[in-house]
């Protein structure tokens, strides 16, 4: 059984290997866009391979936690994004013609600051979810080829390098179209399997392995019972998917303005038809009881195996390339050294792709309960730090570098200050903000009285009375309830505000760039 199952996985990652596989000298533009070659259809189906599995992370813990309704709520914001992208940002990056999120933006705004700003936050946001996917592959590898976890990571590793490293973009949209195609084969093949078992699509999940699976992928953020909670999920999802650099790059890829916007539409009835077969995949978590019959478990397994991974993979291959490129483009080339040949320009990006693979793989194996956390925000920074700055810098002449660079610190900075203050400084958080939490009467006389105690306390007992009192103030300092990995909520707004507000009082762009963002705006068939 487990050699039949191997065969069938190594299949399936000939086949990637064999779509990545495209010769090592190109020109630079099919390196990073894929020549904007990609049609529509086919871009569409890539951004739903890639996107899929990063919603999937947050849609598993609130369609386990809160059933259908949970479920649609994620499925909401990011059907949101994908909209909010194919009207108002994918058409004009495309426009623009650039390489890269950061590209775009030290184009648009000018100045030194912004371009290396831009690239600390599509790591910031990337990074992790980068981490995630090695090590969902390394987990299924070590499944199926039972082998230790540094092995499934080596092994997770070189599978991402086969559909990334030999072409960049164009290996990357091969493959992610093929990995398409496996993973909707896979996951309805594995999806008639659990109906003709079970007679039921949805098998009965247990609150036992139901607790076990949200617990043990840190999922209970996205689980959002209350509605201010869910209405923050359901913002953060369509303002963070909207801002995603892996996913808005896909803009650059398409063969046309019009087609920039199509294949973000396309996508969404894509990625509907994976997350209808989403339920292929709960026996992962135990849910689903082992069928007698041995070839059927051989498929079943298999198909799920294979499903698995690939999704892991087509996510994984966006988000090194987004990481990548942003590092050999825009801090090499376009910050360092601007006079650097064809030739070693892809020497670096590759070298950046192995680079950041290994550094993804290391922090998998020792840091993968931090980098599993740093996950669940990753939606709340991309929103912070982009969607304000490229908003804004394609629909308003007026916005200035100064603003943009102002409104990403303060986006980027009140995001942080959200997720972070509370956890490790929570009676100053408290305190300062008090009047914004969501803490009863009973509660705020609570932390007021334990305060009293602990300065009053003797030297011996003071540790004791320190804990209880920072337990307090950690259940008291929030904003409205509004959960920490759903910080965007605050940061977006005050982005927009102090882009607006720096931009009235700074000088106005010159005229040629108010004539490059109406030009960006003009329609256009090419």
């Amino acid at each position: 059984m487990t050699l039949t199952i191997q065969l069938l996985v190594l299949v399936v990652l000939a086949i990637y290997a064999k779509a990545g596989a495209v010769a090592l000298k190109r020109p630079i533009s099919d390196f990073y866009i894929a020549g904007a070659l990609v049609p529509a259809v086919f871009n569409g189906m890539a951004i739903a391979a890639s996107f899929v599995t990063i919603l999937a992370f947050a849609g598993l813990a609130g369609a386990l936690a809160q059933g259908w309704e949970g479920g649609t709520a994620v499925l909401l914001g990011g059907a949101g994004g994908l909209v909010l992208s194919a009207f108002l940002l994918a058409p004009y990056l495309r426009k623009f013609g650039g390489y890269t999120i950061p590209d775009f933006l030290g184009e648009r705004f000018g100045g030194t600051g912004l371009r290396p700003l831009a690239v600390v936050a599509v790591i910031a946001c990337s990074f992790p979810a980068l981490v995630l996917a090695l090590s969902g592959v390394a987990l299924i590898a070590m499944r199926v080829f039972t082998v230790d976890a540094g092995t499934g990571l080596a092994l997770g590793v070189a599978m991402l390098l086969l559909c990334s490293f030999a072409g960049g973009m164009r290996s990357a949209t091969q493959t992610q179209i093929a990995q398409y195609v496996v993973l909707l084969a896979a996951s309805l093949g594995a999806l008639a399997i659990l109906l003709w078992q079970h007679g039921t699509w949805v098998p009965e999940l247990s609150a036992s392995a139901l607790d076990d699976a949200v617990s043990r992928l840190k999922l209970e953020t996205f689980a959002a019972e209350d509605p201010v909670n869910r209405f923050a999920l359901v913002f953060c999802l369509a303002a963070g998917t909207a801002s995603l650099p892996h996913l808005l790059m896909r803009g650059f890829t398409a063969r046309s303005v019009g087609e920039a916007r199509m294949s973000f539409l396309l996508a969404l009835p894509f990625a509907a038809v994976l997350c209808l077969a989403a339920p292929a995949y709960l026996p992962l978590f135990g849910q689903a009881p082992a069928d007698s019959s041995d070839i059927v478990s051989v498929i079943s397994s298999g198909l799920i195996a294979i499903g698995g991974i690939t999704a892991c993979l087509a996510l994984g291959s966006g988000l090194v390339l987004a990481i990548a490129n942003a590092l050999s483009y825009d801090i090499y080339y376009r910050t360092l050294h601007l006079t650097a040949p064809t030739g070693r320009r892809l020497l670096v990006a590759r070298t950046a792709i192995v680079l950041v693979a290994g550094l993804a793989a290391a922090a998998a194996l020792s840091l993968p309960v931090t980098m599993i956390k740093l996950t669940g925000a990753a939606f709340s920074l991309a929103a912070s730090a982009f969607l304000p700055a490229l908003l804004l810098g394609i629909w308003w002449k007026r916005a200035t570098g100064e603003a943009a660079l102002a409104g990403m610190l303060a986006g980027l900075g009140v995001c942080l200050y959200y997720m972070l203050a509370p956890r490790y400084i929570p009676f100053a958080f408290y305190e300062t903000s008090s009047f914004l939490s969501n803490a009863t009467q009973e509660q705020a006389a609570n932390y007021a009285a334990l305060r009293q105690t602990y300065y009053l306390a003797d030297p011996a007992a003071r540790d004791a009375a320190l804990a209880a009192w920072e337990e307090t103030a950690r259940s008291v300092a929030n904003w409205w309830d509004v959960a920490r990995d759903f910080a965007a909520l605050f940061a977006v707004p005050i982005g927009f505000l102090v882009t607006v507000g720096a931009s009235l009082f700074t000088t106005a762009p010159s005229r040629d760039v108010q004539n490059f963002v109406a030009e960006l705006r003009k329609p256009a068939s090419t």
